[in-house]
């Protein structure tokens, strides 16, 4: 009929009412950080505070690393909020968390290049701006961590509680070995001794964050057996806390080998380059971005009409 009138039907964008669905059901929480994220992806393909996509054409898996991680854990609430539109009520700790990590990895960058640009001291305020960025990580890790304990079991099976404490263990250790480095190797050394110490106290956050990160990597793991959660997103969540403690294993060695020995250590990262590239690839970007995708998948799930009824060890 619209043919013989000379009618022609509007082109379609595939997806696209499927994407205003999703839209309209995703509750404003959730559409907020997706806003943010979108903003986020402009201001740094713009270059604006000094922050930067990182994309590399010259170097393709630039294209997939300058989004994720950093972007999908600002899309954290969304994804939470997405997945049960009553998060905020059935699981507050976790969305608190899911918040606080998004907002740090949201302002972190910008809020130091704007810092940076401070004529009366371009060091000071963008290091304290890392030291509070770390410790607020840090509290999101914790609470995010909190959050899933409650909907643990009480008592996860043998061999699930062995591959948690040592999962949480390797981070741990890794934490140790740089927090002996801090000590032991030679550091940057600024005119400014207020520098010095900024420095001492950035690396030591970056270990308390670490420690964090291992509380969490545990309570995800010791999750792994509990049948009332999907067991997709409870798999993908173990497989990212093993893939991080694999990486904080690598980065322990290597600094325990600076540690006796830094040209040694320094000869073995530069020889096998690809190899240890590939093993940051796995440990770092792709093990947090599963991470983010198993709350999608319905790692903080609780099905209606089964109760938390006790805490996690």
């Amino acid at each position: 009929m619209n043919e013989a009138l000379g009618v022609v039907d509007p082109m379609r964008i595939p997806g696209l009412d499927r994407a205003r669905a999703a839209w309209r059901r995703l509750p404003p929480l959730g559409q907020v950080f997706v806003v943010l994220a979108a903003i986020d992806v402009v201001v740094r393909a713009i270059g604006l505070f000094g922050t930067s996509l990182f994309v590399d054409l010259s170097y393709p898996l630039s294209v997939i690393t300058g989004f994720v991680p950093h972007d999908a854990l600002i899309l954290l609430p969304a994804i939470v909020v997405w997945r049960r539109v009553d998060a905020v009520e059935a699981t507050p700790l976790v969305m608190r968390g899911a918040i606080l990590v998004a907002l740090v990895e949201l302002l972190n960058a910008p809020l130091r290049g704007l810092t940076s640009g401070i004529p009366i001291d371009p060091f000071l305020f963008p290091t304290i701006v890392s030291i509070a960025a770390a410790f607020l990580m840090a509290a999101g890790w914790v609470t995010l961590g909190l959050g899933l304990r409650e909907l643990n079991p009480a008592k996860p099976e043998q061999s699930t509680a062995g591959l948690a404490n040592l999962v949480g263990g390797a981070i741990v250790l890794a934490a140790v070995v740089n927090l002996a480095g801090l000590f032991l190797l030679p550091q940057g050394d600024f005119v400014d001794p207020r520098w010095n110490a900024l420095l001492q106290l950035g690396s030591g956050m970056s270990i308390v964050q670490m420690v964090a990160l291992a509380y969490l990597a545990r309570i995800v793991v010791l999750g792994n057996g509990d049948a009332r959660r999907p067991s997709l997103a409870r798999r993908t969540a173990t497989s990212a806390a093993v893939l991080v403690a694999i990486g904080s294993i690598v980065s322990g060695v290597m600094d325990l080998l600076a540690l006796v020995q830094n040209a040694f250590a320094q000869s073995i990262w530069t020889g096998g380059a690809p190899v240890w590239l590939a093993i940051g690839l796995l440990t770092g970007p792709v093990a947090m971005t599963a991470l983010v995708v198993a709350f999608g998948l319905g790692l903080a799930d609780v099905p209606d009409g089964v109760a938390s009824d006790t805490i996690a060890a």
